[in-house]
């Protein structure tokens, strides 16, 4: 998609060939000014589709490109478990996007929930592992998200889905930028959630 040199038109030109000028869209952008400026971009339905979509960003690469199609097949697996947890714990967010969230916080030791959606709002990677297809795509409201996913963290049923999920897995100590497992803290859940007396914990109302 070239976006460096589109056909630029007027307002009395797009007024006079809108047809043509749509037509043109179909090839590429077509950016339209008004009073010497830019005002609007005309583009077709495959490239507005291309431009607002995140999997276009991600690296092939990377080990959460991997991890996330593993996890995928494990949350199919557990969608009765999945509705429970929306069931106890809120619903204001998406189960699956709270367990893969989960996850980034366990792979990369962020510090609280807090923490987890302040990366979600700049780091498109994160945000797609965790199910967001579009930059457009709106992130849950920080408190209900943060709050939600405390719950899911304290609750054993999720973190032995999520520990054997990540255990399950081949990931690599090191990769790219600052992607490091942190095994200890994943064995510290897998053992927490393992305990005879571990229980769910009830969200306040």
């Amino acid at each position: 998609m070239k976006w460096m040199s589109p056909l630029r038109v007027t307002m009395q030109e797009l007024d006079a060939r809108l047809s043509k000028i749509v037509e043109r869209a179909r090839e590429g952008p077509v950016a339209v000014n008004r009073y010497g400026s830019p005002w609007v971009w005309i583009v077709s339905h495959q490239a507005w589709v291309q431009a607002d979509n995140l999997r276009a960003l991600v690296p092939q690469s990377h080990p959460l490109v991997a991890l996330r199609d593993q996890v995928e097949d494990t949350l199919r697996h557990e969608r009765t478990l999945l509705a429970e947890l929306e069931r106890q714990h809120g619903g204001t967010v998406d189960a699956s996007t709270l367990f893969k969230s989960l996850m980034l916080q366990i792979i990369y030791s962020l510090e609280d929930a807090q923490k987890v959606h302040e990366s979600l709002a700049y780091n498109m990677l994160f945000r797609w592992f965790v199910g967001f297809e579009r930059f457009a795509d709106e992130l849950p409201a920080r408190a209900a998200f943060a709050r939600e996913l405390e719950a899911f963290g304290g609750d054993p049923r999720a973190v032995r889905v999520v520990t054997r999920a990540l255990s399950g897995a081949f990931l690599p100590e090191s990769g790219d930028g600052d992607f490091r497992v942190n095994r200890g803290l994943l064995h510290a859940l897998s053992s927490w959630a393992s305990a005879p007396d571990a229980r769910p914990r009830e969200t306040a109302p």
